[in-house]
């Protein structure tokens, strides 16, 4: 495939990418929190959601580097959505939800890290966690980037990532973003809304990495 086909390509799947963030944020609009619980991965939802805008406003913008970077913050957020909404405890949920009587943005607790959340999330929705371990083989570049890494270095040396390297991106990115419609749903706990993932599935699967059998 040329150059040439390769950008096309990418036009193309951000096109596609657009019109799936318009749906799911529809869908999020409507998962409503009933629980502290579900206030907490619902706004973690939020922000995957907004970290996936802007990476793909930002491709459509060729300020690639900065897009890459925002991986890993879609990436654990997503993880963090999902743990939070069927992993932690409730012990960890209070303890999150309890002002910090100290000076300045103290965090109230921290969660464990990523690996251990897949653990836990693991024993609710085993294929999910998966799914999440595999995307998780691609962070430390992400980390790369975040940090001024080798990465990030060369990607500015280069002056660009290729576009088909580009596409394999914005193909997990987007399955990100059906995940974490799906984490808003299961929080909801909305029966009405399950059947919509199916559809949001079907309607934009072609701009997503090919489905592994469970």
């Amino acid at each position: 495939m040329s150059e040439h086909d390769d950008e096309a390509r990418l036009e193309g799947l951000l096109t596609a990418s657009k019109a799936l963030d318009d749906d799911l944020g529809k869908l999020l609009g409507k998962c409503s929190p009933n629980s502290k619980r579900s206030v907490i991965a619902l706004a973690l939802c939020h922000a995957a959601f907004e970290h996936a805008v802007s990476q793909r406003v930002l491709l459509e913008a060729g300020l690639t580097g900065t897009a890459l970077a925002l991986c890993r913050l879609q990436f654990e957020a997503v993880v963090r959505a999902a743990w939070t909404g069927q992993g932690a405890s409730e012990k960890w949920i209070d303890a999150f939800t309890t002002p910090v009587e100290a000076e300045g943005h103290k965090e109230p607790i921290t969660g464990p890290p990523i690996p251990s959340m897949l653990d836990a999330f693991g024993q609710h929705a085993p294929h999910v966690a998966a799914e999440f371990r595999k995307l998780y083989g691609t962070i430390p570049a992400m980390h790369s980037f975040v940090h001024g890494g080798a990465q990030a270095v060369g990607h500015a040396l280069m002056g660009g990532y290729p576009a088909d390297k580009l596409t394999g991106v914005l193909m997990n990115r987007n399955l990100l973003q059906w995940y974490t419609g799906n984490c808003g749903v299961v929080i909801s706990q909305d029966q009405q809304l399950i059947p919509r993932m199916r559809l949001l599935r079907e309607k934009h699967g072609s701009c997503m990495p090919p489905r592994q059998p469970v």
